[in-house]
């Protein structure tokens, strides 16, 4: 048998020079969507600064385009785009094979339902599915929430929120992105946090405060709160349920602290504030993408 010294040669430098070579050591990815306690059991008034408890019944997210990028630049991507309820529990994504094993970066998607997206079997109308789509809607929720001496109020709540989550930070060890391990799965999990909706203050996670109050005074007779009375509630002019100014419990007014974005309606400060609230793997954080 003759041998071929330029076909030795390519066997050797296969591992450097080509990623989908059969001596490379390989792994697969398995990626799930979970809404955690937050989405599945509930926040409770222990976290709200204004005494609040808030349940939901829906929480519909609608993401996807999952993307692995290594660090040699080689992007592997799922264009799979889903529509699914995270308080029902965790929803599997999406599944990438074959990657050369390493360190990865993590990325996805968070927009509106398309064309192409799929919907979790038995866990999505085609009403919530027409709503999100005619109105540009990723989020939607729906829930009610109870304070003492105050009542119970329900909600519908739906936000336009359309970003690409880049360099996210896993939220098991604090590194960048993931690790495929060799001849085996890695598992990484899309964290929805639920609690970012209530947050008083935008552009931080530090020193924010969960709030109900300002949201409350939005509802409508019927004790509904809707994307519409969000709207309606100016955050330089914040009023209460009676129309006077919106104070806490100590008599001071309540300021919600935008930072650098410019929003001026309640609406829009929650919009804002739940587009990073997609992490990895927990409490690991992403970025948006410009």
């Amino acid at each position: 048998m003759k041998t071929n010294p330029r076909g030795l040669l390519l066997c050797v430098l296969a591992p450097l020079l080509f990623a989908g070579c059969d001596n490379v050591a390989t792994g697969d990815v398995h990626v799930t969507m979970s809404g955690g306690d937050g989405t599945q059991r509930g926040l409770p008034d222990t976290l709200f600064q204004d005494g609040w408890s808030v349940q939901f019944t829906k929480y519909l997210v609608s993401l996807g385009e999952v993307r692995l990028t290594s660090a040699s630049g080689e992007v592997r991507e799922s264009p799979r785009h889903v529509l699914v309820d995270v308080q029902k529990g965790d929803i599997p994504l999406t599944e990438l094979s074959g990657l050369p094993a390493g360190r990865w970066d993590v990325g996805f998607r968070v927009s509106p339902p398309h064309d192409g997206t799929e919907l979790a079997d038995g866990q999505v109308s085609a009403d919530d599915l027409h709503r999100m789509r005619e109105r540009g809607f990723s989020y939607w929720v729906e829930g009610r929430a109870v304070k003492s001496g105050v009542g119970v109020f329900e909600f519908r709540m739906g936000f336009p929120v359309d970003a690409r989550m880049v360099d996210c930070i896993n939220g098991v060890d604090g590194t960048q992105g993931i690790i495929v391990p060799e001849g085996s799965r890695a598992d990484v999990e899309v964290t929805i946090h639920a609690e970012h909706m209530f947050y008083d203050r935008l552009g931080t996670h530090r020193g924010v405060q969960l709030r109900f109050d300002a949201i409350a005074a939005t509802a409508t007779e019927g004790n509904l709160i809707t994307p519409e009375g969000l709207a309606s509630q100016l955050l330089t002019d914040l009023r209460g349920r009676d129309g006077g100014e919106l104070r806490d419990a100590a008599g001071q007014p309540v300021v919600y602290l935008p930072g650098a974005h410019d929003v001026r309606t309640l609406q829009q400060f929650v919009t804002q504030s739940i587009v990073d609230q997609a992490h990895l793997n927990g409490g690991g954080v992403c970025t948006v993408a410009k």
